[in-house]
């Protein structure tokens, strides 16, 4: 029963992303999300960059939906060994008592904490389920968020975060997360597509503290040469 139920909440999740309208969103929750990487030549292996910021007295996230065009190659579960680090970053948020529902206003100041990317090997009912790969940021002192990830490199990847909440920060904030071209064990981590042409990466964010929705998109043009 546990695996069936875990299917078929991937199965809405993934379908849900897929049939995307038109997306709502509150005035209060604008997050913005960049990507961009270091080499754009056919059949690199590049390194990825991805930006998220907050402005003040947003509202915060619950989760955050990663989407990857198809013509990408990711590496299965199996070729990557567990806790093998895939990139690292940097936030800028505020925390403190400020922070906590119905607070004290002011109560809180800018922080900065490190970020690390790390491979996590998939459960038996993730494998069931058909999820290709595990990936979990941890935010030290922040948050942790773990990215299942569906897909293949012929319809694209789907990487689904539930961010655990955390009273004690909240925006401002802006992270920089860098996703290494290669895991520390060697293994190629992102291989761009073998044909050149424009590549849209999208990034669904969902609010914590009410139904709103957002969603960003970021346009890379993959070249011959």
């Amino acid at each position: 029963m546990r695996r069936t139920c875990l299917r078929a909440a991937l199965v809405v999740s993934i379908v849900g992303v897929l049939s995307l309208g038109p997306i709502a969103h509150a005035g209060d929750f604008t997050p913005t999300m960049t990507f961009k990487l270091s080499d754009t030549r056919v059949k690199a292996n590049p390194q990825i960059t991805i930006t998220v910021e907050q402005d003040n007295n947003e509202e915060e996230l619950a989760t955050v939906t990663l989407k990857i065009p198809r013509g990408f190659k990711l590496p299965p579960d199996a070729k990557v060994p567990n806790n093998d680090q895939l990139g690292s970053g940097t936030i800028n948020i505020h925390a403190g008592p400020g922070c906590r529902p119905g607070g004290i206003p002011d109560a809180d100041a800018p922080i900065t904490a490190p970020a690390t990317l790390k491979e996590a090997d998939r459960t038996d009912e993730q494998q069931d389920a058909g999820v290709y790969a595990v990936w979990v940021l941890d935010i030290s002192g922040v948050t942790k968020v773990p990215l299942v990830i569906t897909g293949s490199k012929a319809v694209g990847w789907t990487l689904v975060g539930e961010i655990a909440p955390n009273d004690n920060t909240c925006p401002p904030f802006s992270f920089e997360l860098k996703v290494n071209s290669q895991s520390t064990s060697g293994v190629p981590i992102l291989k761009n597509p073998r044909k050149p042409g424009k590549k849209v990466f999208k990034g669904l964010f969902t609010s914590a503290d009410s139904p709103a929705t957002y969603l960003q998109k970021s346009v890379i043009r993959i070249t011959a040469s």
